[in-house]
């Protein structure tokens, strides 16, 4: 049965997230606003979590609908806050610091129109210069991810021109079927402010019986990490973040390869085993039924995410400090090694001279 659009009932909600600058978020939404056709209804929700610096960009659409949060909500936490509004039956996480290109949405829907068994599907993505960026990930079994390509070599903008079952896509844009969603349960807040929530969403849905599907048609360019520069900051919650990904998936991650994103056949058979997975999903057609969202509590949310925001916060300024003290403690004993070569020195200095 084909879908006939219908404006007052959208067929996609288009959701943003919005934690980096107003001139992402407004070229971000130019970019819909010319590549995305009328004849799929959608609506687009965007969440400010910085709403001083993007809250100037609310005037200039008025067919976008903005959301204001005094807290960060994150990445997480925005998605779940913009899921709780959408009426869309699809879902389409969209970074800020992204920019579709035509044929974007059109590819999404077609994929997971001829797809069923797909809970998710994800797009091909360039870096604004035009390298590859992501052609959907690999998961190891150490809870790491790499490209599909080994990092020294660098791939054609027109490899991996195939639909293909991986083992996850970028949240800087991928649909999510709304039923998918919830049964996965959303996306995980805890993983806050953003990593690794997409690949934590491909595990669930995975083991919620749906696959993750890679779609090349589907183009965006996306400023990569635009939002957070303090590389120090970066570096600690990925840290953080991946253990409370391990304590989750660990068990699942057993059937992954080791990490060896240097190695050309290390790739193949991770890339295999996606795909085998994928198979074996659509032929067991086993996804669990629809379960209806429970009811979004917005002021317990924002709550949740104040009290998590702060513990992070604290967690960080406790590992700064522990970092200080080893710093100091090394360097005091590098002077102690310091002093005892110079006293060895001076003796020795002292023994020749008589």
């Amino acid at each position: 049965m084909s879908y006939v659009a219908d404006a007052t009932v959208p067929r996609v909600s288009i959701l943003i997230p919005a934690a980096s600058t107003s001139t992402f978020l407004r070229a971000c939404l130019r970019s819909l606003a010319t590549c995305v056709p009328a004849s799929i209804a959608h609506e687009i929700i965007v969440v400010l979590n910085e709403p001083e610096e993007n809250g100037i960009v609310s005037g200039e659409f008025p067919d976008v609908t903005f959301v204001a949060s005094p807290v960060n909500l994150g990445l997480a936490g925005a998605g779940n806050r913009a899921r709780a509004l959408a009426r869309g039956e699809l879902l389409v996480l969209l970074h800020d610091d992204a920019e579709v290109e035509a044929g974007w949405l059109e590819a999404l829907v077609d994929a997971v129109d001829a797809h069923p068994e797909a809970g998710a599907i994800g797009s091909k993505v360039f870096y604004p210069d035009g390298r590859l960026q992501n052609a959907g990930m690999i998961v190891w079994r150490d809870g790491t991810t790499s490209a599909p390509w080994p990092t020294a070599c660098e791939p054609r903008a027109d490899d991996f021109r195939e639909t293909r079952a991986v083992d996850y896509c970028g949240s800087c844009s991928l649909l999510v079927r709304a039923a998918a969603w919830d049964a996965a349960g959303g996306l995980d807040e805890r993983l806050y402010p953003a990593y690794p929530v997409d690949v934590d969403l491909a595990m669930a849905l995975r083991h919620a019986g749906f696959s993750v599907l890679f779609e090349p048609r589907s183009v965006i360019r996306h400023h990569r990490g635009a939002s957070i520069t303090n590389r120090r900051w970066l570096e600690f919650i990925w840290s953080r973040n991946r253990r409370l990904f391990l304590e989750k998936w660990t068990p699942a991650l057993e059937a992954h390869e080791p990490a060896d994103p240097e190695s050309v056949e290390a790739i193949r058979r991770a890339l295999a085993r996606a795909e085998a997975t994928g198979e074996r999903l659509a032929k067991a057609g086993g996804a669990r039924p629809a379960t209806p969202p429970g009811t979004f509590d917005a002021e317990e949310q924002l709550r949740r995410m104040t009290r998590i925001s702060s513990e992070l916060q604290r967690a960080y300024v406790a590992d700064l400090e522990a970092k200080l003290e080893e710093s100091e403690a090394d360097r005091s004993a590098r002077l102690e090694v310091i002093e005892k070569l110079d006293a060895a020195l001076r003796q020795a200095r002292e023994g020749g001279n008589r």
